[in-house]
């Protein structure tokens, strides 16, 4: 009797370890661990480790696009068939050349974003773990759309996530125009 015992509390131990390993890998494979981590780097200041989550690239290609888009919209009202169709081709164009463009200024852009968040105190930071740990994520398959609001202002932080298929790790791939012009007026033009 003795030995069934041990055999089923071996058993139950095993199952239970095997659960808890998979929930660790499900949990340590999600965006929201990704932006905890991210939100970790950044209060210890390990940089490499916090841009390993925002792919500045990406962020920078869609960024452009999405404030193409916009002064397209802004414009295209009161312009005639021949200025639309150089605006259409001078988009085209950008297309083709800003990827190069970003990826010549990427130290520059990133070295700017570390000076910023290197001058963030600790209150702040604490802001952005909680921020974090709140977040609405709905993840569909390798994409995952995140919000963050600010619990002071309730102001809110759209962005994208996508998990990258070499490594897994989910990476911050685009940032909505319009709350990253919001933050860049409040944090930076002050």
């Amino acid at each position: 009797m003795r030995r069934k015992t041990w055999i089923i509390a071996l058993v139950i131990v095993v199952l239970g370890a095997a659960a808890g390993g998979g929930l660790y890998w499900h949990w340590s494979h999600s965006p929201r661990y990704a932006l905890q981590q991210a939100a970790l780097a950044l209060k210890t200041r390990n940089m490499d480790k916090f841009f390993t989550y925002v792919n500045l690239k990406e962020i920078a290609l869609n960024f452009s696009q999405a404030s193409s888009r916009d002064l397209a919209a802004k414009n295209d009202e009161h312009t005639d068939d021949l200025t639309k169709y150089c605006r259409r081709l001078g988009g085209r164009f950008a297309q083709v050349f800003l990827p190069k463009l970003i990826e010549t200024f990427e130290p520059q852009v990133r070295k700017v974003i570390e000076h910023y968040l290197f001058k963030l105190n600790n209150t702040q930071i604490l802001e952005i773990a909680a921020a974090v740990t709140v977040a609405d994520i709905d993840t569909q398959g390798d994409e995952a759309k995140v919000t963050l609001t600010d619990p002071k202002t309730q102001e809110k932080l759209r962005f994208q996530m996508r998990r990258q298929p070499a490594s897994g790790t989910w990476q911050i791939v685009s940032v909505n125009y319009d709350d990253l012009k919001k933050l860049y007026k409040r944090e930076l033009c002050h």
